[in-house]
């Protein structure tokens, strides 16, 4: 770093830097970061991030960029992409405060991308580099998983020289790509018929330990079919062993190994999208070729309200760059390789616009692929499992009752970790003049928040404005925050240069033109229980938030959507997180006869239509809901009910320009029967999940084997909608409530007729 951190021409008001970050980062490496968990209190030396990138580019220096900051394996060069996911070394004893992080992260990848250095070493930061930029923080790399000297190369990999022969003719090669946790690549319901041949082709474990003479991948270890088909060579049915000697049963991240338990969501999810068992009667499709990513351990943390971007991102770029690398002419000789990508995950907070950075940049890679490469992309995730969560909520023009509207957040006693609740305006409505006021429980006034933004000369990041909360010793308990989330400030910084009469009219134009830009309020709230009892802590309870109109501020027309981040808390993990709730007398959570309640109430606040997962709402996406059979096993499809807890789009669609469901298939057996029955991690055992994860990959598996037969010109024309006229199924019906929470078609498992329904109990 430098020794003047404001030198090489950077922003002379250190508190600009902090535009570069969103308000998570803030809060995660700012005072927040006492209450953070514990992964990201340890001294890693490795930390991972997303940036989004606009203004003026040189060509990338790799020499000198490896001294401070690596970039993954990546499907396209850094230039054609807006959004790169990067790696960047930690200089600092412990982890870096937000200031810190924000020089860090800007000055590693103005070198990465520009090759920008100074002759004296000293490394700067300059304004005319990278404009327009952002970064999104990830969870660290391992020290043990991070290859810091990999000069990255595709690997080792040969093809199955004898696969032609055995698919015949009339069948297309295509690639079923799983993205999880867990994922036990050499389980026998990925092999070929004689259980000797694998059909996994490519797989990266993000956080295993690095095996130094392996180049291949910037962090973890990849295997390769060959590889795995040695290993199952040596050690045939002893997987515990197998797993051992091949490295992938290290823990890094002290979370303990996911190959090493019984059942993982992963291995659950990749058996039903492209398993073939012999005790379901399955004969293997050899014609279909996996690529698996398993994610860190980390990723199932969703309560910190980041750390996945980087890691989702990188998976998706070694998809598709596999991809490439197996049909191609020394490979299966493919043209235009079809592939299904099931990527089992969500969170509940988000624009829900296809807008979030994650959101448009696999947009981008899928889009590129799909139509500029000619290869059909299908890209399978989950509606999400938050209907009944109480976390999602619609402020309206009527609520505001003499200027103010407000609502209640319900945060639990013996929280151990933050909560956070986010505020969405319409994208071309500046909420400049409204002001938040946040009550807790007892009703004291604990913020009293201005949305305004002062507009800045700084041509980097999003504009923002933060403030704390706090408690009656004037400690810092949460924090608040505006920013233009995605603004575009080059088109700002031309404004500020120009002598313009009216510049809030300019900015306001600024912001009705560019799409991407939209207001968020996002308030976070410290833990109710510290991990450590020293820190102070946000009171249990029910809080109250206040919008407050002022006299010159502008009428909303449209809903001010609220969504609380998803905070679960897997067991194996142990982070002792509580999820908060939207708490509401109008909201009618049980029916006459006790059951729950699987529709909104009138006037009330929380919706339960709009709740969809927050990453699966981009224009590339096939979103899957997850039904229940209504009759029993083996019952008809027009019997089948919505999950309770499958999410939904928005019931009216002028009030959000999200998307809706676009399919469903079966997240539960029976009523009574919850979940359902898949591979556990071992080959033989089995596993229970329940979720419209285990929904999407029935979606994803029947895409994959369509694309093996279907004509080109078939496909082509399915890629408009994504697919879905692909599918075969039952229709969603006409009923329009209906029609939003299962699509238009419902998918029937793979299972085929004659099978004993017992095994799947």
């Amino acid at each position: 770093m430098t020794e003047d951190s404001n030198g090489g021409g950077g922003p002379e008001n250190p508190a600009d830097l902090l535009m570069y970050l969103g308000p998570y980062e803030a809060w995660n490496f700012g005072v927040g970061r006492h209450y953070a968990l514990r992964i990201l209190r340890m001294n890693w030396h490795y930390i991972t991030a997303l940036a989004e990138i606009g203004g003026a580019r040189g060509n990338r220096d790799v020499e000198e960029m490896k001294r401070y900051s690596w970039l993954p394996t990546l499907w396209l060069k850094p230039k054609e992409l807006r959004f790169i996911p990067f790696v960047v070394k930690n200089p600092f004893d412990g982890m870096p405060d937000a200031e810190q992080l924000t020089e860090l992260l800007r000055t590693a990848f103005e070198i990465a991308i520009s090759g920008y250095f100074q002759p004296s070493g000293s490394v700067g930061i300059f304004t005319d580099g990278v404009k327009n930029s952002r970064f999104r923080v990830a969870f660290p790399v391992a020290d043990k998983a991070m290859h810091e000297g990999a000069h990255l190369q595709r690997p080792h990999w040969y093809p199955d020289a004898g696969l032609h022969d055995r698919i015949g003719k009339g069948k297309k090669i295509t690639v079923m790509a799983v993205i999880d946790d867990g994922l036990p690549f050499a389980h026998r319901n990925f092999r070929g018929a004689d259980g000797k041949r694998s059909r996994v082709e490519c797989c990266w474990l993000q956080s295993v330990e690095i095996d130094k003479d392996q180049n291949s991948v910037l962090f973890g270890r990849e295997y390769t079919r060959n590889q795995i088909e040695d290993l199952i060579a040596h050690y045939g049915d002893d997987e515990d062993t197998l797993y051992r000697e091949a490295g992938a049963a290290a823990d890094t991240e002290e979370l303990g190994s996911q190959i090493n338990r019984h059942a993982t969501h992963g291995a659950h999810v990749m058996d039903l999208a492209t398993g073939y068992a012999r005790e379901r009667g399955d004969e293997p499709a050899e014609e279909i070729r996996i690529i698996a990513v398993q994610l860190p351990n980390t990723i199932a943390w969703d309560t910190s309200g980041f750390g996945k971007d980087m890691y989702m991102l990188s998976a998706v770029h070694y998809i598709f760059d596999r991809a490439d690398m197996i049909a191609a002419k020394d490979g299966y000789n493919v043209d235009n390789m079809r592939l299904v990508i099931n990527f089992s995950y969500g969170f509940s907070g988000g624009r829900h616009d296809g807008e979030t950075e994650l959101e448009a940049a696999i947009n981008e890679l899928v889009q590129k692929r799909r139509y500029e490469r000619k290869c059909p992309t299908a890209l399978v995730l989950p509606a999400g499992n938050t209907f009944l969560d109480r976390l999602h909520g619609l402020v309206v023009p009527e609520d505001f009752v003499h200027d103010a509207a407000q609502f209640h957040w319900r945060i639990q006693p013996n929280d151990r970790t933050p909560s956070y609740l986010e505020l969405w305006f319409w994208k071309d409505f500046i909420p400049h003049g409204y002001r938040i006021e946040l009550l807790d429980p007892r009703g004291r006034l604990r913020s009293s928040f201005n949305i305004e933004i002062k507009q800045t000369t700084n041509p980097n990041g999003d504009p923002n404005a933060m403030d704390g909360i706090k408690d009656d010793l004037q400690q810092q308990i949460g924090q608040i925050s505006v920013d233009v989330h995605r603004d575009d400030a080059r088109a700002r910084q031309d404004v500020a240069d120009q002598d313009v009469a009216d510049q809030e009219a300019a900015y306001r134009d600024i912001g009705n033109a560019d799409h991407t830009a939209r207001y968020r309020v996002l308030i976070v709230m410290a833990p109710t229980e510290p991990e450590d009892a020293r820190l102070a802590r946000a009171d249990p309870g029910k809080w109250t938030v206040v919008i407050r109109r002022g006299q010159e501020a502008d009428f909303i027309k449209y809903p001010i959507h609220c969504w609380i981040q998803r905070s679960a808390d897997p067991e194996s993990l142990r982070s002792g997180s509580r999820q908060s709730y939207f708490d509401e007398y109008k909201n009618e959570r049980y029916n006459l006869d006790g059951d729950l309640r699987e529709t909104d109430s009138k006037g009330a606040f929380v919706e339960r239509f709009g709740s969809l997962n927050g990453l699966a709402t981009g224009a590339a996406s096939l979103i899957v809901a997850g039904y229940r059979l209504g009759a029993g096993l083996g019952s008809s499809l027009a019997c089948a009910r919505p999950s309770r807890y499958s999410a939904a789009g928005v019931s009216d669609e002028e009030n959000w320009p999200g998307r809706q469901v676009d399919c469903s298939s079966m997240a539960d057996r029976s009523r009574v029967l919850p979940g359902t029955i898949a591979a556990g991690v071992r080959s033989g055992s089995l596993s229970f999940v329940q979720g419209t994860s285990s929904a999407a990959p029935f979606v994803a598996r029947q895409l994959a084997e369509t694309f093996v037969t279907a004509e080109d010109d078939r496909v082509e024309q399915a890629a408009k909608e994504n697919y879905r006229p692909l599918l075969v199924g039952e229709p969603g019906g006409s009923d329009a409530t209906r029609k939003t929470r299962l699509g238009t078609v419902l998918v029937r498992p793979h299972w085929q007729p004659g099978i004993d329904v017992k095994l799947l109990v």
